[in-house]
């Protein structure tokens, strides 16, 4: 959106919009930009009234920025901390650990911020389903390492959600270091090779140990049949007795 901020207080109006709620937003946006018109500022009036509602994602995240500014400063403070330390990592120049542990007060900052999500969406009655907190989460991480989304971050005036941007797909990066020294080189293969062989191993003894369970549960399959082979078999020779011995003790 180009700058307005040199009309008369839009810029602060244009702040309130992005704080109503949800379903106060197009109203208030098309009195804004009616407001406009008729004071003969037919351009900024246009350029309001193409203003997009924003999701209810990005809603969320704009209302964290104005009732949780504290969190969303941290999480900018991370951000910048672990755009810093990527591209440090990119050159060489930064520790794994430092890009770990950049990576893990941005993922700290972006669970905090979730967790109050999802209260604000609940408080406004909208569902706080998983899916919809993960797109709050994606939102948050993304603008936080991107020059425009911590602008819009900081400002509360996101239109809709976003993804992956920038060093934004990065969580923790292995700076890119020396050729590794051919002993080096040769121990991960050996390691590599014992481990392949290492599982292979593991494999054929799993394969065999199922096939001899599979054996196993045949004969107890089978021996539970020649039970119940026998069982009936004596039932039965039960009966006969019991019949015969009827029969019998009239006689006596």
């Amino acid at each position: 959106m180009p700058p307005l901020a040199s009309v008369p207080h839009l810029d602060r109006e244009l702040d309130e919009l992005y704080g109503l709620p949800l379903e106060e937003w197009t109203r208030a946006r098309n009195d804004l930009a009616g407001r406009l018109k008729k004071a003969h500022q037919a351009e900024q009036a246009e350029q309001v009234r193409s203003l997009r509602k924003p999701s209810v994602v990005a809603w969320a995240v704009n209302q964290l920025a104005r009732r949780d500014s504290k969190r969303v400063e941290a999480l900018l403070r991370a951000g910048e901390r672990l755009r810093a330390a990527q591209e440090q990592a990119m050159r060489g120049r930064a520790a794994a650990s430092d890009v770990n542990a950049a990576a893990r007060a941005e993922r700290d900052a972006v669970r905090d911020l979730v967790a109050a999500a999802r209260d604000v969406l609940e408080d406004a009655g909208h569902t706080a389903s998983p899916a919809t907190l993960d797109r709050v989460s994606q939102t948050l991480r993304a603008a936080a390492v991107d020059e425009q989304g911590r602008e819009l971050l900081a400002r509360g005036r996101f239109d809709e959600e976003l993804k992956s941007v920038g060093f934004g797909t990065l969580t923790s990066v292995t700076p890119a270091a020396a050729r590794p020294r051919t002993d080096e080189l040769k121990a991960a293969r050996e390691r590599v090779k014992g481990l392949r062989a290492e599982a292979r191993r593991l494999a054929a003894e799993a394969r065999e140990a199922e096939t001899e369970a599979a054996r196993a549960e045949r004969d107890a399959e089978r021996a539970r049949e020649r039970a119940q082979e026998k069982r009936e078999e004596a039932d039965a020779a039960a009966t006969k007795l019991a019949d015969a011995e009827a029969r019998l003790s009239p006689r006596r």
